[in-house]
């Protein structure tokens, strides 16, 4: 048997995920900007280093183990691959991407890391801006935001958004 890696229905994958686009938003482009499937795992490796059984023991429980081999390349210090990013963010990062899934870090967790409580805090929804698109009206808030107020106090009354909403 098989284990499933894919991460549509792996929540470790989908964690990965989150790190690849998190590195994105930080660096303003790809951190892993393949054409294809394996040029997109050897811009991994690249980045990542090289995975072996040291570093990572469940590696060769992976269906496709030892298919193809790739040239050993050390890791690359997060900090040089998104130079402008915080401590705090660099950690968050690295606790995405590590290989081993059972180490990589959970949803849970990732909300209590110290990068979402330091300058600059996150904006309040209220303090975002509202997308205008060409040619089409969009909802204006029907009444006033606090940011002292709880989330639930303050969210858009559905009723007044069903109008306004398109059933694809």
């Amino acid at each position: 048997m098989t284990k499933n890696v894919n991460s549509c229905t792996n929540p470790s994958g989908s964690r990965r995920a989150v790190g690849c686009i998190f590195g994105e938003l930080l660096n303003n482009s790809p951190l892993f900007p393949g054409e294809n499937d394996i040029e997109q795992l050897c811009c991994v490796l690249r980045v990542l280093g090289t995975p072996n059984e040291r570093i990572w023991p469940e590696i060769k429980e992976l269906p496709d183990y030892n298919k193809i081999t790739f040239k050993e390349n050390p890791p690359i210090p997060l900090e040089h691959v998104v130079p402008d990013a915080s401590t705090e963010a660099v950690d968050l990062l690295k606790r995405f991407l590590v290989y081993p899934s059972k180490q990589r870090i959970s949803a849970a967790e990732a909300l209590l890391h110290p990068y979402f409580f330091k300058e600059p805090l996150p904006a309040h929804h209220s303090e975002l801006p509202i997308p205008q698109r060409a040619g089409r009206k969009t909802l204006q808030h029907q009444h006033e935001f606090h940011v002292e107020r709880p989330l639930v106090q303050s969210v858009t009354n559905p009723d007044l958004v069903s109008r306004h909403a398109r059933v694809w």
